[in-house]
């Protein structure tokens, strides 16, 4: 299924993905009941069965569990072990999943022609997408245009484009390949927004465990760096920090305990240590400090030491402890504050949640006067954004004239 993708000349990148223990994938491939008719398709065969242009029996054929002798289908022998391991079967099934389905778009009247030919590569780029997407649902509506601009359809996808992939997601939803949540009120107007469409669709689509195991599989054996949580826990932090800063907050937190778990606790926490002293952006700090925070005691310890160093480190430190319940909120002084919350949004820029954080905002909260007495080394970048993306317009505007002040006053 991948195999386009893999001999591409800049493959794509890939995030690092969990991967649930193999007896619950197991579980998740008993329950398919496409799976199960493909079984009991298979075991039924006789003399007289001839091939059939319906899914399972196009299924069975695709992923080399029958094939035609004499003009009827007969099971391959080779193969019939498959049957035995849902598991492994589910994958093979995953694998072919394009091509079995290529016939039932093709005798689809409702479907174009040309999409019974794009069918394998519709399932590859919807696959893809939601792999790289990571945990996080993805919009059908916006699904609707990457597939169009993937498969060279143009960017404003037509009905029948719409129609196709519909199909598709029907066939993976009811195999079992992925899950459907719909968006509240608040998403369903933001992706309104996003796609010019008066009337989106609510759906939200992401792959389900078992799905995210057989595309790993994959990219993986056809050579693509499709990196597992884990496999780079035997790094320094430094070393794994640049690969986690386009991750969502989930993966971020998962290769920070598989981190820590890789090690002693005190070894984790004197490395986390020595890596935030050392650590020059605001995200290597707060990864430092997740890395702590799963020492335990140890950790907030180290943390201790290093708040008395004082110092942007230190104010860090303060802020951190505190939210830990391991320092009382009297003892933290106003510059910790300061200085601690503007590097929290700094971090939180680099992650690209800073804009996120500023729509849920207290209207009573002044971000414009911390940021300007912080001192913070980021903190015109902070304004800039606070400028354009701050829902409150006063504040934004506020957030300009301070920044053009300290602009004017050498204050960079």
């Amino acid at each position: 299924m991948c195999e386009q993708d893999a001999s591409a000349e800049v493959p794509p990148t890939m995030p690092p993905v969990s991967l649930r223990p193999e007896a619950e994938l197991r579980l998740a491939a008993e329950r398919s009941s496409l799976l199960a008719d493909l079984r009991e398709y298979v075991a039924g065969l006789d003399a007289n069965s001839e091939p059939g242009y319906t899914l399972i029996p196009r299924w069975a054929e695709a992923s080399g569990l029958v094939r035609v002798f004499k003009g009827k289908h007969v099971p391959v022998k080779k193969n019939a072990k498959l049957l035995d391991d849902p598991l492994q079967l589910w994958g093979r099934l995953y694998s072919t999943i394009g091509e079995a389905g290529f016939g039932i778009a093709s005798q689809d009247e409702a479907v174009p022609p040309a999409f019974g030919i794009l069918f394998p590569h519709l399932v590859s780029s919807i696959s893809l997408t939601l792999y790289q997407s990571g945990p996080v649902p993805v919009p059908v509506e916006l699904l609707f245009e990457v597939l169009a601009s993937a498969l060279g359809l143009g960017q404003a996808p037509d009905e029948s484009t719409r129609y196709a992939t519909a199909v598709t997601l029907d066939l993976l939803h009811r195999f079992g390949a992925i899950e459907q949540d719909t968006a509240d009120p608040a998403g369903l107007a933001r992706i309104a927004e996003i796609s010019g469409r008066p009337d989106p669709s609510p759906v939200l689509v992401s792959l389900t465990p078992i799905a995210v195991w057989a595309i790993n599989r994959e990219l993986r054996e056809a050579g693509m760096d499709a990196p597992v949580i884990g496999d780079s826990a035997e790094e320094s932090l430094g070393e794994l920090s640049p690969r986690l800063i386009d991750t969502a907050p989930e993966i971020i937190d998962a290769e920070l305990k598989a981190w820590v778990r890789h090690r002693s606790p005190s070894d984790a926490a004197a490395e986390a240590t020595e890596f935030l002293r050392a650590a020059r952006l605001p995200e290597e700090r707060l990864f430092a400090l997740i890395a702590l925070g799963e020492t335990g005691e140890i950790g907030i310890e180290a943390a201790v030491l290093v708040r008395a160093e004082g110092g942007l480190i230190g104010a860090v430190a303060a802020m951190w402890l505190s939210e830990q319940g391991a320092a009382g909120p009297e003892t933290v002084t106003r510059d910790e504050v300061v200085l601690g919350m503007a590097d929290h949004f700094a971090a939180m820029h680099a992650l690209g949640a800073f804009v996120h954080q500023l729509a849920d905002m207290d209207g009573g909260f002044d971000i414009v006067d911390l940021l300007t007495s912080s001192r913070h080394p980021d903190r015109l970048e902070l304004l800039k954004v606070v400028g354009g993306e701050h829902p409150d317009r006063k504040m934004a505007k506020k957030a300009r004239q301070a920044s053009f002040k300290l602009r004017s006053s050498g204050g960079a």
